[in-house]
């Protein structure tokens, strides 16, 4: 069935030739031409969605041309309750044919342990319980927002992964986005997935400091020119203490890591450990889950966030970042797992 692509135009709109012009505020004149692509129906009834087969692709959105996604919403209903790790979000950007985005798609809504909540920041929110209907007969959906500025030069193509044998019975999606008449931006979005599973324990003996960042998480490892703005950390904490764990920065190619923290919920804007679910626009906890049977109370699943709006991290040849599992990761049982996100030429 085919889908509907919309555009809304102001009736003086046009396309300025210069790239460098930005879209000014609300009471200025706009450079760009709006448009959306949705999983409307294009006959005009009320069958707004595609199903995805499982173990299959579909492609939500191809642009062509210079422009700028500007928002993305989604809501699924599917048939694997683990459908928030098993549905992947991948981008492309100007015909590559590896993406720049391809993340589970829970985790880069800074939702991780596949489950979903209410929460909103700089960048993203998701509306659910309590404030989608108490009847629902899959309480763990929602509808998921983005707002990452995602420019592009010659085209973007957005993909839906499922990797579940289970279909998902319904994709509803709506992709809002700018024509440009020349590129808005020379840098791309990313954003990029790591896991680290459980190890030992305890480190082995004469090992008590980390000067060095061995046996970190990795959080992201990159090469070029472009600006770091943002973290989604989960852990699963078989034990507390997590938290003493110091984050690491090297920017381009450093032997010693330049920025260094003071332990994990620092860095996260918290202090003393974390107690409940909060957010704020630039950093918070969007879950926090005891688990039955393990007796220290700081033990658990958690997801937190810092999105680096006010005070991105600029590199010229590269970027790597990472984080301690625990004080020197002694705490390398738990398993971590991030999406790092920037910008990069």
């Amino acid at each position: 069935m085919d889908r509907i692509i919309v555009s809304v135009v102001s009736t003086s709109a046009m396309l300025f030739s210069a790239a460098s012009v930005r879209a000014g505020g609300v009471d200025q004149p706009q450079p760009y031409r709006a448009a959306r692509v949705s999983s409307a129906d294009g006959s005009g009834a009320n069958h707004d969605f595609v199903t995805v087969s499982g173990s299959s692709r579909h492609t939500v959105a191809e642009m062509q041309g210079a422009g700028r996604i500007v928002h993305m919403w989604f809501t699924l209903a599917p048939k694997d309750p683990a459908y928030l790790h098993k549905t992947r979000l991948q981008i492309y950007w100007d015909g590559q044919d590896t993406p720049a985005v391809d993340v589970p798609f829970g985790d880069f809504h800074a939702l991780g342990h596949g489950t979903v909540r209410l929460f909103h920041n700089a960048f993203m929110s998701v509306e659910a319980r309590p404030l989608l209907n108490h009847n629902l007969a899959d309480k763990n959906v929602g509808g998921f927002n983005n707002y990452f500025p995602m420019p592009y030069a010659k085209g973007a193509k957005i993909v839906i992964d499922n990797t579940s044998d289970k279909p998902i019975a319904a994709l509803y999606y709506q992709i809002d986005y700018q024509q440009w008449a020349s590129p808005p931006s020379p840098l791309r979005f990313h954003a990029r997935y790591s896991e680290s599973p459980a190890g030992p324990a305890e480190n082995p003996p004469g090992y008590p400091k980390n000067p060095d960042g061995r046996f970190n998480h990795l959080i992201l490892d990159t090469q070029g020119k472009g600006h770091f703005i943002g973290v989604v950390l989960s852990v699963d904490a078989l034990t507390g203490g997590w938290w003493e764990g110091d984050d690491m920065t090297w920017v381009d190619g450093e032997e010693r890591a330049s920025i260094v923290g003071t332990g994990t919920e620092d860095y996260f804007g918290g202090a003393w450990g974390f107690r409940q679910e909060y957010h704020t626009p630039q950093h918070g906890v969007t879950v926090l889950e005891k688990v039955e049977g393990r007796e220290d109370w700081r033990a658990g699943r958690y997801t937190v966030y810092r999105f680096c709006e006010k005070d991105p991290v600029p590199f010229t040849r590269s970027f790597r970042m990472s984080i301690e599992r625990g004080h020197a990761n002694d705490r390398r049982n738990c398993i971590y797992s991030s999406v790092a996100y920037w910008y990069q030429e």
